[in-house]
């Protein structure tokens, strides 16, 4: 299991640590969430020759449960105003920041980790046509900010 475990976090390792840095985690709390995710993991039994949506469930729900315990980042209510050039990754995470915690998840989970809807669902524990209801509010809260 030895070699499996660290194959494991030599492929995923860095993944979940910029997963977990995009849902609004702090640098020593994603730190900490990688470390969480794998002894999670190795305390259940689970096949690690396929590991990355076991990990990516562990990692989601421990940073909900982080994010759940602090106030939010910013204010659902406040707008943004786009900018153009260096600052467009900025704008990004500003308007990711703006959604709510399980739309920013199930956005980053699709476009940015490359999960499927059903892999998203089953990830996050709910009907795979809710996951596609989700990004579409998600993107015309966006639409609705740009």
């Amino acid at each position: 299991m030895t070699n499996e475990v660290e194959r494991a976090f030599e492929l995923y390792g860095k993944r979940l640590y910029a997963y977990m840095r995009r849902l609004g985690l702090s640098e020593v709390e994603a730190e900490d969430g990688v470390q969480e995710v794998f002894i999670r993991a190795m305390r259940s039994s689970i096949d690690w020759s396929s590991p990355k949506g076991y990990l990516f469930k562990i990692a989601h729900n421990w940073s909900m449960d982080v994010l759940r315990s602090r106030m939010p980042l910013l204010d659902e209510e406040e707008g943004y105003e786009l900018s153009a050039g260096k600052d467009h990754f900025e704008d990004v995470h500003l308007l990711l920041q703006s959604l709510k915690e399980e739309e920013r998840s199930v956005l980053l989970l699709l476009y940015q980790e490359g999960l499927s809807y059903r892999e998203v669902a089953e990830l996050t524990g709910k009907p795979e046509n809710t996951i596609k209801s989700i990004v579409h509010r998600a993107k015309a809260k966006i639409r609705k900010e740009v």
